[in-house]
């Protein structure tokens, strides 16, 4: 059976990314407050950096843009296109650098960076023994003084806010989702159907369906450290701010 990762960011990767392209600005703003942090608590200034599922290539263009030699790796070829493409757009080409990749094979690449980061629930996809490899893999990248940076959901705060369903319609596009929570394996699913305006109705265009696991702050605290991290921080956002249990995100900072 086609496991949802392959069908959504493969062969459904074009109306996926489409459905996300606004998240290109905040990206933007993210790797801005990144930077600051990253000197601010380990003193670090990255000259080079990998993007571990980097999908349309958001987070490695904005490092690039701030002037880090930035690479990412993402196994969806359509992502890869689309991230390219964008690099020529901003004369990124000399300064970035897109491979098509596994992240679950990290093992097979070789190469000292001085920031590796897993950006937006790229986590949880295929199991906890499989995270732990990725992060495992993830430091032996990483330059002797290179820090790790984890991005995902808190997940305490995501349950206590669930929507499970919300409607909306922008530039005759609506798109209604759904999400559930199984609260025995800390998995989300989630159905987001698209419909294109049609006349006086709509027609529909195509359901994407995922399901990802959301670790709990403490857990991906023992996920880094079990990955052999010795100090790892968390954060309840890029600005460095205290995780609460009313902060949206949860970031990591693992060396």
């Amino acid at each position: 059976m086609t496991h949802w990762a392959d069908r959504v960011f493969r062969e459904q990767a074009d109306l996926f990314a489409e459905h996300f392209e606004d998240m290109f600005a905040a990206a933007d703003e993210e790797v801005a407050a990144l930077l600051d942090l990253l000197a601010a608590e380990f003193g670090c200034e990255p000259d080079t950096s990998l993007d571990v599922a980097c999908g349309v290539g958001r987070h490695a263009l904005a490092l690039a843009d701030r002037g880090v030699a930035a690479e990412g790796l993402d196994f969806s070829e359509p992502f890869l296109d689309r991230a390219r493409e964008r690099a020529s757009d901003r004369g990124l080409d000399e300064s970035t650098a897109f491979h098509h990749h596994d992240m679950r094979e990290l093992d097979d690449l070789s190469g000292s960076y001085d920031l590796v980061t897993v950006f937006w629930n790229s986590l949880g996809y295929y199991g906890r023994e499989t995270d732990e490899s990725v992060l495992a893999d993830a430091r032996e990248l990483l330059a002797d003084d290179g820090v790790l940076v984890v991005e995902q959901s808190n997940r305490d705060a995501f349950v206590a806010d669930l929507d499970e369903a919300t409607v909306t319609e922008e530039d005759g596009r609506l798109t209604l989702y759904r999400q559930s929570f199984d609260v025995e394996t800390s998995r989300f699913s989630t159905t987001l159907d698209v419909f294109d305006a049609a006349g006086d109705g709509y027609e529909h265009v195509d359901t994407m369906e995922w399901e990802n696991r959301l670790y709990a702050p403490p857990v991906l605290r023992e996920l880094c450290e079990r990955a052999g991290f010795a100090d790892v921080r968390l954060f309840g956002g890029f600005d460095g701010s205290d995780l609460t249990l009313d902060s949206m995100r949860v970031v990591v900072l693992a060396q």
